[in-house]
């Protein structure tokens, strides 16, 4: 995962010309420099002769254009072309990727050797945060140590009229939920944030891995999932692994069943449903919202949800319903577990990537461990790594460049939708105030967020881990009440 504030910021398309933002913000940054630098190289070969944009040398001449383009411009590469073993693809942005880890990895080493660091400052927090992932001793000293007050929290767990603490509790720490609240932008009023309620809660990645009984490819990873889910309850120390693996395993089922597909999950009409916060009992009568919402932060603070699956929460209630108290706490632990598997000793990161990615993503080896620190840094302080990297590899001039460039496109567009024949006067107002409505985001932010308040040391990485989600679960239900942020 890559810093957040280059991700999705600019789209556009102009006479042939596509200009977009990659899933990386430091994949477009070092993609700039990679440019910049071969133009120099070039000028200084040549002001005359321009070469192609184009690989020219992978281009397939066995296969026609207009029977197949991608196949003939890059017919050779796809022969060619291996798979890192730590992947799942490549690709010319993977490349850049890999361009940008390196170069963050450059920052963040040499501030994780030093010893003048401020306490408190950014740069303190990134240097402990990957020096606390770094220290593997440490790390197999405390195994499943770290989880253990949790599953004692769990273990008080008597009655149903508890679990709404507990799911809330675990939101916090970033572990999915069979019921998530969220903040988002409300779909019919961009003016204002509103709380969205959904489903949740599958360890699986999609419900039709639990409902497909008769495909062999999911038959064959639900077999696994039950081998790999008594392996981390054993592991994890929780009793009665086989029957905890069993009970999970159909849980999850029925949640699955009740769960509303990827279809109707598409359609912004049907997933919006708002709902006043006293009339919710009315789809899930036993469970006690105000007690959820008090413990998520949002209590008090909205009269109104959306809901995105009505009929998913009345189902849910008879879930709550019909299972054992017992079985809710074996789900919470094996959620938290799986939740923070890959920042524990080696037998659970072993055991996860085991499954998640040589299971079910079918990638043989694991990174190394430097970039799996580098990613955790990259996650838990993007814009305080991304501020850094900014100063190193992308200038004031670059963002100023891109600036005009963008510019340059809007006026294009603007001149565009004036001299069009076929567009009425009224249409062209129209289309002239969306146009001036659009706001470019290139490079980083005007506003770098601030973690002042969050703390990190060295001393444990799963509580670096605790802080930095539940504080940036409180960023996100800190905006509930106030303006838009459309600088974001």
């Amino acid at each position: 995962m890559r810093p957040a504030f280059l991700r999705n910021t600019l789209s556009l398309m102009i006479s042939g010309i596509f200009i977009a933002s990659t899933a990386s913000p430091i994949v477009a940054i070092a993609a700039e420099k990679e440019m910049q630098a071969t133009k120099t190289t070039a000028s200084k070969k040549t002001a005359k002769k321009l070469g192609s944009g184009i690989e020219l040398q992978w281009i397939d001449k066995n296969v026609r254009p207009q029977d197949d383009f991608f196949r003939y411009t890059a017919g050779k590469w796809l022969e060619t072309a291996q798979i890192p073993a730590d992947k799942g693809r490549t690709g010319s942005f993977d490349a850049l990727a890999e361009l940008a880890l390196n170069q963050s990895r450059d920052i963040i080493q040499e501030l994780a050797q030093r010893k003048d660091l401020k306490a408190g400052s950014n740069q303190q927090k990134i240097a402990d945060m990957y020096s606390s992932f770094m220290d593997e001793a440490k790390i197999e000293a405390a195994d499943i140590q770290p989880l253990q007050s949790d599953f004692a929290l769990f273990d008080k767990l008597k009655e149903k009229a508890q679990l709404p603490l507990a799911m809330a509790h675990l939101a916090r720490l970033g572990v999915g939920m069979p019921i998530g609240a969220g903040v988002t932008q409300d779909a019919k009023d961009s003016s204002k944030y509103a709380v969205s309620v959904g489903q949740g809660g599958l360890s699986l990645p999609d419900r039709e891995y639990y409902l497909k009984l008769d495909d062999a490819k999911f038959k064959a990873v639900r077999e696994a999932y039950l081998v790999h889910l008594e392996k981390m309850l054993s592991m994890g120390g929780i009793e009665n692994p086989a029957q905890g693996a069993a009970a999970i395993l159909a849980l999850e089922t029925e949640i699955a069943k009740i769960q509303w597909s990827n279809v109707e999950n598409r359609n912004p009409v049907k997933t919006y449903n708002k709902v006043e916060i006293t009339k919710l009992s009315e789809l899930l009568g036993n469970f006690d919202w105000n007690t959820y919402f008090a413990a998520n932060g949002t209590g008090g603070k909205v009269d109104y949800v959306i809901v995105r699956q009505p009929s998913y929460l009345t189902g849910f209630a008879k879930l709550i319903d019909e299972t054992p108290i017992n079985v809710w706490q074996t789900y919470f632990k094996w959620r938290l577990l799986n939740a923070y598997a890959p920042l524990l000793s080696k037998r659970f990161v072993d055991q996860d990537f085991n499954f998640s990615s040589v299971t079910l993503r079918g990638i043989p080896e694991n990174q190394p461990r430097w970039k799996r620190g580098v990613a955790r840094v990259e996650e838990s302080l993007s814009e305080a790594l991304g501020q850094l990297f900014v100063e190193k590899h992308f200038p004031a001039s670059s963002k100023a460049r891109m600036q005009e460039l963008v510019n340059n496109l809007l006026l294009a567009y603007k001149q565009s939708i004036e001299t069009l024949p076929w567009m009425g006067a009224e249409t062209k107002k129209e289309a002239l105030a969306k146009l001036a409505k659009f706001t470019p985001k290139i490079g980083y932010p005007d506003k770098w967020r601030d973690y002042s308040k969050l703390d990190i040391t060295r001393d444990s990485l799963v509580a670096n881990v605790r802080a930095t989600r539940a504080f940036n679960y409180q960023r996100m239900i800190d905006r509930l009440g106030k303006p838009v942020d459309r600088a974001e």
